[in-house]
C-alpha cells in the first residue's frame, strides 16, 4: 500500500515538473497545480515515509526478537485500514477537483479564511485517520519491543534495529497528538467559525505552526532513524564483524 502511494505521489511530482518545464506553460491549471503540490507533499510524508518504516518494522521485529507475532495483531490491522481509508480519501480527492491546496503544512489563514471549498476539510479529516493509524502502529512496536523479547535478550542485547524502532515509535507517540489537536482545532474553526487561528476573534495563526512543528521536527527523525538502523544492521552482518560502540549508537538514537 505504501509503495502504491509512493507511485501516486511520484505521478503528481511529474505533473508539477511538466508544468514547470517551460515558461508560460499551461499544461495544468494553477488550481490543479496547487492541489498536486499539496497532495504530493502530504502523500510522501504521511502515506509513504512513515508508514513504510512501520510496515517494515511490523514485518521484521518478530523475526529479530524471535517472537511469533507482535502483541496486538488486531491493532495492527486496525491501523492499516485506518491508514488506507485516510490515504484513499486524501489521494482520491484530486480526481474530483476537491483536493486541498494549502501546501502539505496547511498554514492558516490561507487554509481557513481564503480557501472556502472542502479541500482543506478533506485534508484535516483524512489525516485524522492517518494520525490514528500511526499511533496504533507505534503502540504495537513499543509493546512488542519491550515485551516480546526471548528469554535472555536483555535491553542491552537487542538488535540495533529494535532499539531504533523503539525510539522512533516513542517519538510518534510524542509527535502526533499535537498534530491531531491542531487538525481538530482547524476543522472546528472551518466548520463552526470558532476563532482558534483568527486574530480578529482573539486567536493566533502562529498557534497552528507551533502545533504542526511540534509534530514536524520529530517527523524528520521518525523517518531518518529506522533508515540508519537498517544500515547499522546490514553492514556489520555482511562484514561479519560485530558493530563497534553498540552502547554509544543506542545512546545517540535516544
Amino acid at each position: 500500500a505504501t509503495f502504491f502511494f509512493l507511485l501516486f505521489g511520484g505521478l503528481l511530482a511529474l505533473l508539477m515538473r511538466i508544468q514547470l518545464a517551460v515558461p508560460d506553460n499551461d499544461a495544468i491549471s494553477a488550481e490543479l497545480y496547487n492541489q498536486a503540490f499539496t497532495v504530493h507533499g502530504s502523500v510522501m510524508m504521511f502515506l509513504f515515509a512513515i508508514p513504510v518504516f512501520e510496515a517494515i518494522a511490523v514485518l521484521f521485529l518478530p523475526q529479530l526478537l524471535g517472537a511469533r507475532d507482535l502483541p496486538f495483531p488486531r491493532l495492527s490491522a486496525f491501523g492499516f485500514w485506518a491508514f488506507l481509508i485516510g490515504g484513499v480519501f486524501l489521494a482520491g480527492s484530486i480526481f474530483f477537483d476537491a483536493a486541498p491546496r494549502g501546501g502539505w503544512f496547511m498554514y492558516p489563514p490561507l487554509t481557513s479564511k481564503y480557501q472556502p471549498g472542502i479541500g482543506s476539510d478533506i485534508w484535516l479529516l483524512g489525516f485524522s485517520f492517518i494520525e490514528v493509524a500511526a499511533i496504533a502502529a507505534a503502540i504495537e512496536m513499543i509493546v512488542g519491543t519491550l515485551k516480546c523479547r526471548p528469554p535472555g535478550m536483555r535491553l542491552n542485547l537487542m538488535p540495533l534495529y529494535a532499539w531504533y524502532v523503539l525510539v522512533a515509535a516513542a517519538m510518534i507517540l510524542f509527535a502526533f497528538p499535537p498534530l491531531i489537536a491542531g487538525s481538530l482545532l482547524l476543522e472546528v474553526e472551518r466548520a463552526f467559525q470558532w476563532p482558534f487561528f483568527d486574530p480578529a476573534g482573539g486567536g493566533d495563526p502562529l498557534l497552528w505552526q507551533h502545533l504542526f512543528w511540534l509534530f514536524g521536527h520529530p517527523e524528520v527523525y521518525i523517518i531518518f532513524l529506522p533508515s540508519v538502523a537498517l544500515i547499522a544492521m546490514i553492514v556489520p552482518t555482511f562484514a561479519r564483524t560485530p558493530i563497534v560502540g553498540y552502547t554509544w549508537i543506542v545512546l545517540a538514537a535516544v
